[in-house]
């Protein structure tokens, strides 16, 4: 069986997507999934061993330019790479306009999807041949699973969600703690005085701690946290180099954003930060990960002695339980 996967983005939205095929290969055996995505999150369907060919497709890119695009040689060519092979099912897992009618339509296949009230926009609906009621009120990653188990006619497993996430290298597992400082939206960033006293504490038990950034603009906000010879800026990484920094650490403090949820899945020791989202149906579920929401929208009133004590109590227990401990 051949299932092409349609989930364009964010970077946390595809991390969940990966317990539905680990789902969907234990209960069928035999299946290979490609996976339409945005370029610059291609890595990570790559990170499962179900996941043969994925098609990057620039949607983000193409924003605001729709009109143009439909009559292009690239729009042309992007509509014989989606239609060039027949599928079993083509599953959007994204229930957005753009994926049902931009992408998914042009699949050749029978199209599963969410149902009217079950898509996050109603009329994606119309795209696909068959919909299935899937409740809006549960975690993004049990939704999906439900989807993929619908779809593909097996009961919803019972078991915790597993990404079953293979890097592809060996990981180095060492003394280290990994801080995911920044964030494309300003309103979840955390105050910087606060990542220097997390900092101070985490240079006093890890021999290593990491920083990874994404653009020169957050590798500048991260500069001042130099001041100890055991900090690690990792700029200029792709995903996997990050996820191995992540997969071989002994713990993550994070705000939400989708390094938080590569952690989850890897089930990493995780603090993640959250202020103006809920994390109720879209945070991390691992049982190793923790979540300090703000009680109000501003992350500033999140208590750094809140994250100061997690970080203290996660470093006595990974001594004992990090791999290549001695």
């Amino acid at each position: 069986m051949r299932v092409l996967v349609v989930k364009t983005s964010s970077m946390g939205d595809v991390v969940h997507t990966l317990p539905a095929l680990t789902d969907a290969t234990q209960a069928l055996g035999s299946i290979q999934f490609d996976w339409v995505c945005e370029p610059s999150f291609q890595e990570i369907p790559h990170w499962h061993p179900a996941v043969s060919d994925v098609l990057a497709i620039p949607l983000r890119q193409w924003r605001g330019r729709l009109h143009r695009l439909l009559f292009s040689d690239a729009f042309r060519a992007y509509k014989e790479a989606l239609s060039a092979q027949t599928y079993d099912a083509v599953i959007d897992a994204q229930g957005l306009m753009k994926s049902a009618f931009l992408i998914t339509r042009f699949t050749q296949g029978v199209r599963h999807g969410y149902t009217l009230s079950s898509a996050r926009e109603p009329l994606a609906s119309l795209a696909y041949h068959r919909r299935y009621q899937v409740s809006r009120d549960w975690h993004a990653i049990s939704r999906i699973r439900h989807l993929f188990a619908k779809a593909l006619d097996y009961p919803v497993p019972e078991t915790s969600p597993d990404a079953s996430i293979d890097l592809g290298r060996p990981v180095t597992q060492s003394n280290r703690i990994v801080l995911v400082t920044q964030t494309s939206r300003a309103n979840k960033l955390w105050p910087e005085a606060a990542w220097q006293q997390v900092v101070q504490h985490a240079s006093e038990q890890f021999d290593e701690v990491v920083l990874p950034v994404g653009t020169p603009a957050e590798q500048r906000a991260v500069e001042h946290l130099r001041g100890h010879d055991s900090v690690r800026i990792v700029a200029g990484a792709t995903l996997t180099e990050v996820a191995l920094e992540i997969a071989g650490a002994r713990a993550v403090i994070s705000v939400d954003t989708g390094l938080c949820h590569v952690a989850d899945a890897l089930g990493i020791p995780l603090l993640a930060l959250y202020g103006p989202t809920a994390p109720g149906l879209v945070g991390p579920v691992g049982t190793r990960s923790q979540v300090i929401r703000s009680a109000t929208s501003d992350m500033s009133q999140i208590d750094v002695g809140d994250v100061i004590g997690w970080l203290s109590l996660i470093d006595t227990a990974s001594d004992a339980n990090h791999p290549g401990s001695s």
